[in-house]
């Protein structure tokens, strides 16, 4: 067996074990399914007060949920599972809810999303930034800085 079929055998185990595992991702709960999940995720960009019983003292918590609204069996589509879980754990670390859905565009017209891929960034339920094109986000996921609120503010 030459080099070349070598290649050609790795690039399809490569390619398999991709599709594989975003089959897999797509039926995880990283990805919003419904409507009703997905204002469930949005909810939770609620800012919440908090007030000490001892010394009166109101502190608010402002929260943030990020929605990936993405274009199902695109090409994006399966680099954007992969790279889902580097986000949501970025997102873990501050404490924010990340998810991806694939919602049709007809779906989203309320939540006021024109065009996929787009990151969204919810905070007290209200659209707060949208990055719109795929290597605006690619940079997002790409960045080492944990800070994912840093990185999405950065981005013009």
């Amino acid at each position: 067996m030459g080099f070349a079929e070598w290649k050609a055998k790795a690039v399809k185990l490569k390619n398999d074990t991709v599709e594989k595992m975003a089959k897999k991702l797509s039926e995880s709960s990283l990805v919003l399914k419904t409507k009703e999940d997905l204002d469930k995720i949005i909810a939770k960009s609620k800012t919440t007060t908090f007030t000490d019983e001892k010394t009166l003292e109101t502190k608010e918590f402002i929260k943030h949920s990020i929605v990936i609204f993405v274009k199902k069996n695109s090409e994006f589509y399966k680099d954007a599972l992969i790279q889902v879980p580097v986000l949501a754990t970025k997102a873990f670390a501050s404490n924010i809810n990340l998810k991806m859905c694939d919602l049709d565009l007809k779906d989203l017209k309320s939540y006021k999303i024109k065009e996929t891929p787009a990151l969204v960034l919810f905070t007290n339920e209200k659209v707060e930034k949208t990055i719109l094109w795929e290597e605006n986000i690619k940079t997002i996921v790409k960045t080492l800085d944990l800070d994912i609120i840093k990185a999405i503010e950065n981005i013009d």
